[in-house]
């Protein structure tokens, strides 16, 4: 399974980081040439969607796809909208086939959330309900889909509260995220900052640490641009602080 960032997912809602970032774009192990080879990579599904007819796993492959275009690769504004509804469409498509396919629900929030961001604050808050209800879905059909769980955890945390926004329950679904696969780093650095602001800073430190020393991180390609470096950061910031100490 891919990298969605909003995953604490690359998109934003209401004007703050979704946080799941990464939710979930990229391969975990990034094949040569990337982000560029994604664009055969499409091309190659899409031939095989019009020769044998859209199945609910080839429909998640397709919507795992263009996020990872949108997110990855693309800078055009109108172009990424574009990607990212066309992997919002494809997701849903897979759950209209298959009900119970979870990574068909996760994938419509994503992409979904991605393009209302790009879109604007207002039509972004419009959808929260729409995608809380997709991710919350795909959690009750795999309760440990580490991706919804970090997903959740992110966007509760950022939402303002009169959209549902609850730090307590944020850090319950990081908790799990990190119990269900420990290499998903966005979750540890999210739940580093929340133990922070808790003084829990034992803790807080455990994980910030963890994402450093990730040997084989989720979303490697956002790990090794933005995610190591941010625990560095903060170790660095922290420790001269003294909030921190070894």
């Amino acid at each position: 399974m891919r990298r969605l960032r909003w995953i604490g997912v690359g998109c934003l809602l209401f004007g703050v980081a979704l946080g799941a970032g990464p939710a979930i774009a990229q391969r975990n192990e990034m094949p040569t040439g990337y982000p560029q080879s994604l664009e055969g990579d499409l091309q190659k599904l899409l031939v095989i969607v019009r020769e044998t007819g859209p199945s609910p796993s080839l429909l998640v492959r397709l919507s795992e796809t263009y996020f990872d275009i949108a997110d990855d690769l693309q800078t055009d504004k109108s172009q990424r909208l574009e990607t990212y509804e066309a992997g919002a469409k494809a997701a849903k498509q897979a759950y209209e086939l298959d009900d119970s396919n979870a990574d068909a629900h996760f994938l419509h929030a994503v992409n979904l959330g991605s393009a209302e961001q790009l879109r604007g604050v207002t039509n972004a808050a419009m959808v929260v309900g729409e995608i809380k209800r997709c991710a919350q879905r795909t959690i009750e059909l795999n309760p440990r889909h580490a991706q919804a769980l970090q997903f959740m955890g992110g966007l509760l945390i950022d939402l303002p509260w009169f959209l549902g926004g609850d730090e307590k329950q944020a850090q319950q679904y990081l908790e799990r995220a990190v119990a269900a696969d420990t290499s998903y780093t966005k979750a540890h650095l999210l739940l580093a900052k929340l133990y922070k602001k808790q003084s829990r800073l034992d803790e807080a430190r455990t994980h910030l640490e963890a994402v450093v020393r990730a040997e084989h991180p989720r979303y490697r390609y956002t790990w090794e641009r933005q995610y190591k470096p941010e625990a560095e950061r903060l170790l660095r910031e922290w420790e001269r602080s003294g909030s921190a100490k070894p």
